[in-house]
């Protein structure tokens, strides 16, 4: 993530850096095959080692996505893709939504290339989190998932800077 911010604050969470703490509710989560079979780069099963290895080797680009009142509920990133999971108990609550809003506006504010994400076709509840963001799809993909060791259809979506403006 560019400028990556000390945390930001919606009504709902609070977006900050991962911690050590933070690796017994990302194992939790992600040890579900739920939720890393739509995700590219979680293995099942998902230990607290590889929680460990994500929070000191690969959350550069990614933040804890935490309930006001503590939990942790999810990661967002925002490099050269838009990347996110929410824990299956917060499916369905908008977290993902509310989560990338401030973390699109801090983008565009500063930058005018567009945001690529994608998702995979039977993931139902991201493509709506896209689709209410303003991403729209511009085709079809194979997505290589590390929990399942193959290919699976997806949708390559992207969000400009101007679309963003029109719905903000």
């Amino acid at each position: 993530m560019k400028h990556l911010p000390p945390s930001i604050q919606t009504r709902r969470l609070i977006l900050r850096p991962f911690g050590p703490s933070d690796a017994p509710a990302i194992a939790a989560a992600l040890n579900d095959p739920q939720m890393s079979r739509g995700l590219l780069m979680v293995p099942f099963p998902y230990l607290q080692a590889d929680a460990e290895w994500f929070i000191a080797e690969g959350a550069q680009d990614a933040l804890a996505v935490c309930l006001k009142d503590g939990p942790l509920v999810g990661a967002m990133g925002l490099g050269n893709t838009l990347g996110y999971w929410i824990a299956k108990e917060h499916w369905g609550m908008g977290y993902a939504t509310e989560a990338a809003k401030p973390l699109l506006t801090q983008h565009f504010s500063s930058f005018d290339t567009p945001v690529k994400s994608s998702y995979i076709d039977d993931n139902h509840g991201s493509a709506r989190v896209l689709e209410k963001l303003g991403f729209e799809i511009v085709g079809n993909t194979l997505l290589q998932i590390k929990s399942r060791n193959a290919e699976i259809a997806g949708k390559s979506v992207v969000l400009t800077k101007q679309r963003w403006e029109q719905l903000t």
